[in-house]
């Protein structure tokens, strides 16, 4: 998809869009070996790893893009995000309970509650032990969601970091380097925010 084919999907499902160009993004940072492969979450973590990817849940966002439901396969991704030089991570909150169900977008897709996706077969409890047991991280988010508007980011290794002004920050260049499929990967993100009830605002991040 086209940066411009993006901004007409989202318009017409009523948000306001806008391309952006990096140059006017100022805290765009590239991405390390030590940054989580994180949830697109805005809020503040108990973890240091801030400059990884931001993706659906963490590792649960390749997993469910390509319809991935057992334990097995959420091991072998874990795995794959290790190899491609990221810290893989999955996370909950200080509200929920359990702690794991904090995470917005595994919630959904545990109940059911994005179209056309099958729910996985274990609960946010068993995700978290599969990701710690294979080397992973689990991180602790805080406080409330206060996102103020979705950025969407296109430029390759680079990220934005989590902030107290918080907003939601989806790498979709994810998608090139895992081989995802990108209308199904943006469409599962928007209905994310959606359901969250988060902001309708995007900016598309383009070189």
């Amino acid at each position: 998809m086209t940066p411009s084919q993006i901004v007409d999907v989202l318009e017409s499902r009523g948000w306001t869009a806008e391309i952006v160009n990096k140059g006017q993004v100022e805290d765009l940072v590239e991405v390390n070996s030590e940054g989580l492969f994180k949830c697109v979450d805005g809020r503040l973590s108990d973890h240091d790893g801030m400059r990884g990817p931001k993706v659906l849940g963490g590792v649960y966002g390749i997993a469910a893009t390509r319809g991935v439901l057992d334990l097995d396969g959420l091991s072998g991704i874990v795995t794959e995000v290790a190899d491609a030089g990221y810290v893989p991570s999955v996370h909950g909150d200080e509200h929920a309970h359990p702690a794991p169900m904090g995470c917005g977008f595994f919630k959904l897709w545990s109940q059911g509650q994005l179209p056309g996706l099958e729910p996985p077969r274990y609960d946010s409890e068993q995700g978290q032990a599969q990701v710690l047991g294979d080397d992973g991280v689990y991180e602790l988010l805080a406080g409330s969601h206060s996102e103020s508007k979705v950025m969407i980011n296109l430029i390759p290794k680079t990220t934005l970091e989590p902030q107290e002004n918080q907003r939601f920050v989806v790498d979709a260049w994810i998608t090139g380097e895992f081989d995802l499929d990108v209308p199904t990967y943006l469409t599962l993100a928007v209905e994310t925010v959606e359901r969250l009830n988060g902001p309708k605002v995007a900016q598309i991040i383009v070189d």
